[in-house]
């Protein structure tokens, strides 16, 4: 009969791209643009942040390196007055500054004073949840505004930028020095750049948002237990990747066809296929045996299937028509790679044959022996009394 060896393997089904989508720039959520099972190309925004300040402070930068390639374009000496316009200019920067954070904080002391009393009334019973977190989150959104200004003993300080602006006046000592501040101002100003056009958070890859762990009013570095903000997922073609024993993986080969199935299944089956053997091992929890990564394919239909559930996989490991096959059960096993078998003979007498062993499933070997025939008797669970040419009493 025809024979196929098979090794079951168990292992959760995912989809075969997948990416963590991140952000380490400490901005707060304005808007998030997708939700869980959406479909995305690469390049889709995902969630907008709040650029705001992010742009004051190129438009800034822009203005400085300006400044200074004119500066270095027509050759200008005039240190002091640039420097005294430089000052003059930081000093009036700083002064509405002062006055903006003034205000700011001015906002911040009456929302802390209102969350305060809506909390001192919600512990009464006389104020709502929904009030007492729309109290709070007007009192975080001043103190975001009021963070957003370097103060010292209650006076704003001049940033990196108008402190950098200042020296450049101070310090044009000759054309050399001052290309070399061009070059460190357009290097700040790239950065800034590139930070604003991260400020639109965007999937690397084309596939299905499966997790949006991202909240509108939260910071994007700071996602509940240091969750990506999302995760895509290309899950129209599906994988499994399960460990195989060291015993096993000589059996694995690249192109082996494999049966899938899952409880949501039903009891149908899906075609896949071994796609990659890790060259690599590595330790079984709590035992010294080794285990091997090894990549399957869902080759068929995925309807029904779903990214996440456990799958069983039965690899077909090898295969042999028209051979000869006996249960298991017949075979004399001498723990040294001998096996051998006793067959019934017509005078109710048995002879014993030594065998090799093929292709193995389940509940049947292949035996390969010159002097066995297909429809010879074979005896069941031998024992090792048995020998060859003993009369046996046969029940039929």
């Amino acid at each position: 009969k025809d024979i196929k060896s098979t090794l079951t393997l168990r292992a959760p089904l995912e989809g075969t791209e997948s990416v963590e989508v991140v952000s380490r720039l400490h901005y707060e959520i304005l808007s998030i643009d997708v939700k869980e099972g959406d479909k995305v190309e690469k390049d889709r925004v995902l969630a907008v942040l709040d650029a705001s300040h992010l742009e004051e402070e190129i438009e800034k930068l822009k203005d400085n390196v300006e400044l200074m390639q004119i500066r270095n374009t027509e050759g200008k000496n005039s240190k002091d007055t640039s420097a005294i316009l430089a000052e003059q200019r930081l000093k009036e920067e700083l002064e509405d500054s002062q006055r903006n954070y003034e205000s700011a904080l001015e906002m911040y002391n009456t929302a802390k004073n209102r969350y305060e009393s809506t909390a001192v009334l919600y512990d009464s019973g006389v104020a709502t949840k929904w009030d007492l977190t729309d109290k709070e989150n007007a009192l975080n959104e001043a103190k975001r505004k009021v963070d957003a200004f370097h103060v010292i003993d209650g006076k704003v300080q001049a940033t990196e930028v108008q402190l950098a602006e200042i020296r450049n006046a101070k310090d044009y000592l000759n054309n050399a020095s001052e290309v070399k501040s061009i070059e460190i101002a357009k290097k700040e100003l790239e950065r800034k750049q590139k930070e604003l056009e991260d400020c639109q958070v965007k999937s690397s890859i084309q596939g299905t948002v499966t997790r949006v762990n991202a909240k509108v009013g939260r910071f994007a570095d700071e996602i509940d237990d240091k969750n990506p903000m999302f995760v895509i997922e290309n899950i129209d073609t599906l994988k499994m990747v399960a460990n195989v024993s060291e015993y096993d993986i000589g059996k694995m080969e690249i192109g082996q066809k494999v049966k899938i199935s899952a409880d949501i299944l039903n009891g149908d089956e899906v075609d896949g296929i071994v796609s990659r053997i890790s060259p690599t091992g590595e330790q079984k929890q709590g035992s010294n045996e080794r285990i091997i990564p090894v990549q399957i394919d869902v080759t068929g239909d995925t309807k029904g299937l779903i990214a996440g559930i456990n799958a069983s996989a039965k690899v077909e490991t090898a295969t042999a028509q028209n051979v000869l096959v006996i249960p298991f059960e017949a075979l004399m096993d001498y723990g040294d790679d001998t096996y051998s078998i006793f067959v019934l003979k017509e005078d109710r007498t048995i002879q014993k044959l030594n065998v090799s062993l093929g292709v193995e499933d389940v509940l049947e070997v292949q035996v390969i022996c010159d002097e066995l025939q297909a429809g010879d008797k074979v005896v069941l669970n031998p024992h090792v009394s048995m020998t060859d040419g003993m009369s046996v009493i046969v029940n039929e």
